[in-house]
């Protein structure tokens, strides 16, 4: 061969090779820009999202607290008031359920990012885990009390209709349950169906008895100013009560074991006049010659 025409070859070929490794070099470039890209636009979603999910966090939060401090301040619930809160319940538990699936698909793209973001991701899904089952745990406590098992939207409705349909509610059977679980001295427990009684069946000929049994619970448990205050409910909110008699003498005991035999007296006189025929009235007159 020529040597003329192989110093052309050798030339051609070493700027040829020069212009594919500079492309391969931009190209490669190129493709780390997109990468950064890229995961500088997951790392701003991701943030909205943690901000989102926390704003969403806030609100169920509060949802919770306003349930819980109407059911603590209210004397009684109307059936309109249950079906809200019912309804405002299973809301908050699809509310959940939603929450933990954004939070698990997020987790899911968390080897993506670098270390440092990968640990700053992870610990915001900590702190929404513990979030999470904190107000998890209210929100069950919450259905507990208010009657219904904690269960996935859609299926409360179809275990209501299950359970209307073969009596498994029924008044006479939710207070029959309740009443055993008091006799068994199961009284928290049994405070809590009780509540779920008068909420469910607020007009019910057994609203009293469960509202004064639930005095009891507290009375036994020693508490007394509680007791006191739920014997009141009984006086005030069922004015025809075969209870009456009964609340009066347990308020009067009541005041009695705090050391306030002033207002013990006043409750146990009061009894005396107006059920002076009762077993009460007498067992009244016992314990005033007592307070003395």
């Amino acid at each position: 061969m020529n040597v003329k025409y192989f110093l052309y070859i050798v030339i051609i070929l070493f700027f040829c090779t020069g212009c594919v490794e500079s492309e391969s070099f931009m190209s490669l470039e190129n493709r780390v820009a997109a990468l950064e890209m890229e995961t500088a636009r997951k790392m701003t979603r991701q943030t909205k999202a943690a901000v989102q999910n926390e704003q969403n966090l806030l609100k169920v939060k509060a949802d919770l607290e306003n349930i819980e401090t109407r059911l603590n301040t209210s004397h009684s619930i109307s059936q309109e008031e249950y079906a809200e809160m019912k309804y405002t319940i299973q809301t908050l538990r699809s509310d959940f359920q939603k929450l933990q699936g954004q939070i698990e698909e997020m987790n899911h793209g968390v080897s993506e990012y670098s270390p440092k973001d990968s640990e700053l991701i992870e610990n915001q899904f900590d702190r929404f885990d513990q979030a999470i089952s904190k107000n998890d745990g209210r929100l069950t406590q919450l259905e507990k009390y208010m009657g219904f098992e904690p269960s996935i939207p859609g299926e409360m409705e179809k275990k209501s209709a299950s359970d209307e349909a073969s009596g498994n509610n029924s008044e006479q059977k939710l207070y029959a349950f309740a009443k055993k679980l008091f006799d068994d001295g199961d009284k928290e427990n049994a405070r809590i169906q009780f509540e779920n009684f008068i909420n469910k069946y607020p007009q019910s000929d057994n609203a009293d008895n469960a509202r004064f049994w639930i005095a009891d619970s507290y009375y036994f448990e020693k508490w007394f100013e509680k007791a006191i205050l739920e014997y009141q409910k009984v006086l005030e909110l069922y004015p025809n009560s075969n209870k009456l008699a009964a609340a009066r003498l347990k308020q009067g005991y009541a005041f009695a074991e705090l050391g306030e035999k002033a207002n013990a007296r006043l409750i146990l006189k009061e009894l005396i006049k107006k059920h002076p025929n009762s077993n009460e009235a007498k067992f009244a007159q016992k314990k005033l010659k007592t307070l003395n």
